[in-house]
């Protein structure tokens, strides 16, 4: 294992082979080179590099809708942001990953005003490494309750 800082930049890298469960781990690390504006590791990684992957998987934007359509979290940003991440977690569970194996994030709001909410957030599902993630406000979303939507990169 290596982790290597310099001042509040890091480059670092961790290797596992499995997780407690037996599934594959990938070795990631970040890139942040001091020529780059570094908005700190608490909000986000501006670069996740991927050594020993095998499968890229590329989600489709997730909202606050349940597996049997219904919508929850009307007006409320907060539960569709869980209800979206909770929906990512188990589309790579089924395909034999976790959160973990989350590289690239886009996260399209219909408000900026509830970026902190939405970070909060990441930083419990995200303790160690955060994605690298764009973040875009849009005028609206497919329907017109949404106020979220989350596409995911995952390697495995």
């Amino acid at each position: 294992m290596c982790w290597v800082t310099k001042g509040r930049r890091a480059i670092g890298w961790r290797r596992l082979d499995h997780d407690r469960l037996g599934r594959p781990v990938i070795d990631k690390y970040l890139v942040s080179p001091e020529t780059v504006w570094d908005p700190g590791a608490q909000l986000l990684s501006q670069c996740i590099v991927v050594a020993n992957s095998a499968r890229t998987l590329y989600l489709s934007g997730q909202t606050a809708i349940t597996a049997d359509g219904r919508f929850e979290g009307v007006g409320d940003v907060e539960t569709q942001i869980r209800l979206s991440f909770e929906n990512i977690r188990l589309i790579l569970d089924a395909a034999g990953g976790t959160l973990d194996n989350v590289v690239k994030l886009t996260v399209y709001f219909v408000n900026l005003d509830d970026l902190d909410t939405y970070t909060g957030i990441l930083g419990e599902l995200f303790p160690k490494m955060r994605p690298a993630q764009t973040v875009v406000e849009v005028s609206r979303l497919a329907l017109d309750e949404l106020l979220i939507e989350i596409d995911a990169t995952a390697v495995l």
